[in-house]
């Protein structure tokens, strides 16, 4: 009998077998055999609530390919439906590549289903069945009966349940099973002894019913399936109650190439001594790219990118030092006159004061303007190149205590001269700055400098009494010193006079050549390059040289204490830093290792004697590699921290591979370090909506590309399939712009009839004629339009509207408003006036007081409203400004935004479909947000009902990120939601709906939600955390403020129509393919 029981087991379990297989139609049944093997459902259905498993098997027809992401790379998606929950890899590759290698453009229409990705996340222990609201579009429909489908078939048990079901009516473990499971099974086994034809009747029959019937029916089947399989579960909860909230056609663009350069040179501002009551300055980091450009980054504010230079063509900045600019005078007078709150006056102060000076090969010296984006004051070196520039207050500042460091800076040229300069003082710009002495030659270039001030520096006019260590290209290191003397006559020869500010004497200034030491060649017939240079106050000097070698030197006597091997291969040591309190070595060089040398702290003294302490050797303590190239510089920068009454110093690096990691200085062994890929703030790609193309800025062109043929009619039950387009296929046209400078900005107008762009020398303006063949642009003419003198400034932010005008921020400060009228009578021929110029914005400030220009402007939808913004904090971050229209209106500066935070401007978006329900939505760099209303000159009623600090109502998944928020989109159908992006991250908010305490993530599963990191211990609490779950639940699930994750290295989004989304990214394994071959090390066991 026993016998008989188990073969009718086996022949309802191989029926059931050959039914799911035959009643799949082209899908795979999905059954879970176990945690590390799972199939897909079945065709079309889009796995919303599906864990990351570690080994997938493919689908059959119609399933999305993107389900089998790769762990190097990242696979396309092939389904009609995308897969918007498949969990990617976060190290993605390039897009695909066709057989003949050339790249491919991904234009992938997807489904972002933001609010569906949150169900899962806020679903709570408590199993919930919802149903679809009756206005859901026809798509959510039919994607919620095809998921319907997968998850009755899933429902019908497997061979595996009827077993564990049979051992639980064996054992008899539990009083009573449910009734889910019992039915389930007995239908299961009345299902198997049907033949395949009765199956198919019942399948038919299940077809036929309507959406809303099959939810109703289908909730027993639900609720057996929860109680089956929980992963189940959140998939068909998921999958049938949770509407759709944002249903989106986005073109993946992954090809334009918009690769980072590499890094040559960063300077960090000099670390400003303070008081504990009074705030720190905030402090900045400079950073040289290949190609001449130079941008500044600003730690306090999550490193984002505050201003930026593009440079001149051909001339590359190979060294970077900041000056002070004080010369012991106070400026807390002019600091009064500003107007707004005293953090920000200090932050204006601070950046007006400070000076950014460059150097190239090319025998030029520099000053680098960030307001007016251009390198001004230049001036030939008169020795040739120069390849390394140094200040005395290099790592510490003094414009504090009435302390002054004169503003000198040194330079070492070419023809073995070092030249010492100084700048002119105070705030007050201009004017090339003042050769102040010439050092004896040392015969050879000289490749690298530290300077040490002398202990009476503040008595001796800054440079009295410091001393000069120069890296010399024959292998030598030369020490220079500086004696100071007051005289009120003639100077004798060798002497430089410098006027005094004390009275009417002047101090004279003699440099002696006092020393030289001779840096070891192994018996090389070449000699040694000292390519970096680093000196401390006790007279310890540090020298990194072409052997690979970093050595200790004693710089009063002249001797070599200690070497240390920087790399086993002998690779240059190119760049050194040193910490604050003088204890720590850094080294980088031709090998993507950061090493750190540490010197041994005094051991304990028992005796009284006075006996002198012991000399502290140096010992290798640790190495690092981040990189995976050269690293060609280093700098100390601090970061201060509500945690901390001192600010966390910081190692900062950067290279050949373009991105900068951060190590902690302080506990550099121990501390992991992080990686920054710096992507600019303003996005170098615009869109023309109309004609559907983009416009992608380079250094000295402009391309153009098309976007594929609009989605908006395709059918709401069957989304048109992804597939790779071919590069080649969507370029256009390159606009060439011949001029000595690099491009700063540009812009193409919404009708594709006018593209605009500028440099740091002028404005250039083009008409576009456009060539299409059944809608499909084949060629763009460009034609260029003639400017007057008054319209042609170079400018930093550029906008068109929608009325034929054209915005523009010019470098000088004045917005100027410039009108494109067709000639009559002259054929296609336009003429360019200047209708307007507001100035009001910048009256009441100093010339420099706009150190950081206009970087963003934005027109509201109906023309009436203009917004400008800079990075700033306090007042006159933000102005506002009315336009004529249609309607009425006149030129008038309307309102400067208020300081609500304490935090600089990132980004500026108006809201709404224009008239008196426009609003002005601001973005700061805590990834916080504010709605103006503007007709009442305040805040919003949403921002009021938040309360204030907005950032405390915020979630902490959006304002913990380390990533700033750059951009604000909106949906032109949906005018009350909004999308806040960053580069590695954007977050879907709805103002119609309720704050929720905790964000969801998209896709929840990702690997970076994972990582994400909320300081407050409250909110981890499991009291907490229960109060937060009994909140969802008694609110329902609340998916606004979702952060999706899907996407990473974004460069630009924006809507092109309702509904229909572009969004640039640039991917970091593409980057990396098209960098040189790395430095090859030894791999232990090959």
């Amino acid at each position: 009998m026993v016998e008989n029981l188990r073969r009718s087991r086996r022949i309802i379990q191989r029926s059931d077998d050959e039914q799911s297989v035959a009643s799949s139609s082209g899908s795979v049944a999905s059954a879970t055999r176990s945690s590390t093997r799972r199939t897909r459902s079945s065709s079309n259905a889009t796995d919303v609530g599906a864990n990351t498993p570690t080994r997938r098997t493919r689908s059959s027809s119609n399933a999305s390919a993107a389900s089998t992401a790769t762990p190097t790379r990242r696979t396309r998606s092939s389904s009609n439906v995308s897969n918007a929950s498949t969990p990617t890899s976060t190290r993605r590759g390039g897009g695909a590549r066709s057989k003949g290698g050339k790249e491919k453009l991904d234009v992938i229409p997807e489904v972002i289903e933001t609010e569906g990705a949150s169900g899962v996340l806020s679903e709570s222990k408590k199993k919930r069945t919802r149903h679809c609201s009756e206005d859901a579009t026809s798509v959510e429909t039919n994607q919620d009966d095809k998921l319907l489908d997968s998850v009755e078939e899933s429902n019908h048990a497997s061979p595996s349940q009827m077993k564990s079901s049979e051992k639980k009516k064996r054992k008899k473990k539990s009083k009573a099973e449910s009734p889910g499971v019992k039915q389930s099974t007995s239908s299961d086994k009345s299902q198997a002894s049907t033949p395949n034809k009765k199956q198919k009747k019942k399948d038919e029959k299940k077809a036929k019913v309507t959406p809303h019937k099959k939810q109703q029916s289908s909730k027993h089947e639900l609720a057996s399936a929860s109680k089956q399989s929980p992963s189940r579960a959140k998939l068909s909860q998921t999958s049938t109650g949770t509407k759709l909230t944002m249903d989106v056609n986005v073109h993946r663009l992954r090809f334009l190439k918009l690769n980072p350069k590499s890094i040559l040179a960063m300077s960090a501002t000099p670390a400003v001594a303070h008081d504990n009551k009074s705030p720190r300055s905030p402090q900045r980091l400079a950073v040289s790219r290949e190609g001449g450009s130079v941008e500044l980054l600003s730690p306090q504010d999550r490193w984002v990118s505050v201003g930026d230079i593009p440079g001149v063509r051909g001339r590359e900045v190979d060294a970077l030092v900041w000056v002070c600019g004080n010369n012991g005078e106070d400026s807390t007078g002019d600091m009064m006159n500003l107007g707004d709150d005293y953090n920000s006056r200090l932050t204006r102060n601070a950046d007006e004061q400070r000076r950014l000076f460059g150097c190239s090969r090319d025998g030029t010296i520099f000053e680098l303007d960030f307001a007016k984006k251009r390198h001004t004051s230049v001036m030939g070196s008169g020795g040739g190149g120069v390849f390394c520039l140094a200040s005395l207050c290099s790592r510490k500042c003094c414009s504090s205590g009435g302390s002054s460091c004169g503003g000198y800076f040194a330079a070492g040229c070419e023809d073995g001269s070092v030249r010492v300069y100084r700048a002119s003082s105070g705030i007050v710009r201009g004017g090339f700055p003042q050769l102040v002495s010439t050092l004896p030659s040392a015969g050879n270039a000289i490749l690298s400098i530290a300077w040490v001030a002398g202990q009476n520096s503040n008595h001796d006019g800054g440079m009295g009494g410091s001393v000069i260590f120069a890296g010399v290209a024959d292998g030598t290191i030369r020490r220079y010193d500086c004696n100071a003397s007051r005289v009120v006559g003639t100077i004798s020869t060798g002497s430089v006079l410098v006027s005094s500010s004390m009275g009417s004497t002047s101090i004279s200034y003699r440099w002696n050549s006092s020393l030289r030491m001779t840096v070891e060649n192994r018996g090389l017939q070449e000699a040694t390059k000292v390519w970096a240079l680093a000196a401390l106050s006790d007279g310890t000097v540090i020298s990194g040289d072409s052997l690979g070698h970093v050595q200790i030197w004693d710089g009063m006597s002249g001797t070599m204490t200690q070497t240390f091997d920087h790399n086993e291969i002998g690779a240059d040591v190119l760049c050194l830093a040193v910490s604050d309190d003088e204890n720590k070595i850094f080294a980088g060089g031709v090998d993507p290792r950061v090493q750190c040398i540490q010197r041994q702290c005094l051991p304990p003294s028992n005796n009284s004697n006075h006996e002198p302490s012991p000399v502290r050797k140096w010992i290798n303590a640790q190495a690092n590699r981040k990189h995976t190239h050269d690293v060609k510089a280093l700098a100390i920068c601090h970061k201060a921290t509500a945690q901390r009454s001192t600010p966390n110093e910081l190692l900062v690096s950067g290279g050949v591979d373009t991105r900068i990691c951060m190590y902690s200085a302080e506990d550099f062994r121990s501390s992991r370090p992080k990686i920054w890929y710096n992507w600019p703030s303003v996005s170098p790609v615009s869109i023309s909506r109309r004609q559907r193309l983009l416009a992608v800025t380079r250094d000295d062109r402009i391309d153009l590309y098309r976007l594929d043929a609009s989605t908006r009619n395709t059918s709401n039950t069957k989304l048109r399939s992804s597939e790779p387009r071919d590069e080649t296929k969507c370029f256009v046209k390159s606009l060439h712009i011949k001029s000595s400078f690099n491009i700063v900005c540009s812009i193409i107008s919404d009708d594709g009839a006018f593209l605009a762009a500028s440099d740091a020398s002028s404005l250039y303006l083009f008409s576009l004629h456009v060539e299409a063949d059944n809608g499909i642009i084949e060629d763009v003419r460009p034609t260029k339009i003639n400017l007057s003198g008054e319209c042609r400034q170079p400018c930093t932010a550029l906008r068109f509207d929608s009325f034929g005008r054209l915005v523009c921020a010019t470098a000088d400060g004045p917005i100027s408003i410039l009108r494109i009228s067709q000639e009559v009578g002259k054929g296609v021929s336009f003429s360019v006036s200047l209708d307007h110029t507001f100035k009001e914005h910048t009256s009441g400030l100093s010339a420099s007081s706009h150190h950081f220009p206009v970087s963003c402007l934005d027109v509201s939808i109906d023309g009436k409203w203009l917004a400008a913004g800079r990075f700033a904090s306090g007042k006159g971050a933000v102005h506002v400004f009315t336009l004529p229209t249609l309607q009425g209106g006149r030129h008038q500066h309307w309102w400067s935004v208020p300081d609500t935070m304490e935090v600089p401007t990132t980004s500026i978006k108006f809201l709404g479909r224009g008239g008196s329900e426009s609003a002005l939505c601001v973005g700061y760099s805590n990834n916080a947000f504010h709605i103006f209303n503007l007709e009442t000159r305040s805040l919003s009623q949403w921002n009021t009902d938040m309360g204030f600090p907005l950032v405390k109502s915020l979630p902490r998944e959006l304002t913990s990120r380390s990533e700033p928020v750059t951009r604000i989109v909106c949906n032109p159908s949906s005018p009350q939601k909004l999308i806040l992006g960053a580069h590695g991250f954007f977050c879907h908010v709805d103002l119609h709906q309720p704050v929720p305490d905790r964000a969801n993530m998209f896709p929840p599963d990702s690997l970076r939600a994972k990582r994400i990191q909320i300081p407050n211990s409250e909110e981890t609490s499991m009291h907490s955390l229960r109060h937060q779950e009994k909140k969802n639940a008694n609110l329902g699930t609340n998916s606004n403020f979702t952060v999706c994750l899907r996407y990473d290295c974004i460069l630009f989004q924006e809507f092109v129509e309702d509904n229909e989304m572009v969004i640039v990214e640039q991917p970091w394994m593409s980057i990396l393919e098209d960098l040189p071959d790395a430095l090859s090390r030894r791999v232990y066991g090959t």
